[in-house]
């Protein structure tokens, strides 16, 4: 084998300097997973955050939270408020989406629809 260059060396030693930069924050960040505090179990109401963790997984569940979150957001400056479109849940289009979506493995679709539930009824379970 032949030596290596000495700007070989130099390279390697800046990449592993660089490396070694790197890997504490990732190794911090996995020590504290374990220490998350996740939302209260109403935070997806009317939806039983538990059981569908239980039901779907934990990814599933992720998912649905992400298209909950996405919306939920408010409406852009200048759109008209819409008005709640049912007395319930249980009664709304909005499920009608989550049902479907659900059925189609879309858990993302899923959170869309109740995000958008809780977005035009706020007070109602």
């Amino acid at each position: 084998m032949t030596p290596r260059a000495p700007w070989r060396r130099r390279r390697t030693a800046g990449l592993a300097a660089g490396l070694a930069l790197l890997v504490p924050p990732v190794i911090l960040s996995v020590g504290r997973a374990q220490g998350i505090v996740e939302p209260g179990n109403g935070s997806l109401a009317p939806i039983d955050r538990e059981a569908f963790r239980q039901q779907y997984g934990q990814e599933s569940l992720f998912r649905l939270r992400l298209g909950v979150d996405a919306a939920e957001q408010p409406p852009k400056t200048g759109a008209t408020p819409q008005p709640c479109p049912a007395a319930t849940w249980a009664g709304s289009l909005q499920k009608q989406r989550y049902d479907a979506a659900l059925s189609l493995r879309k858990y993302y679709a899923a959170g869309e629809a109740l995000g958008e539930w809780r977005r035009l009824c706020p007070a109602r379970p």
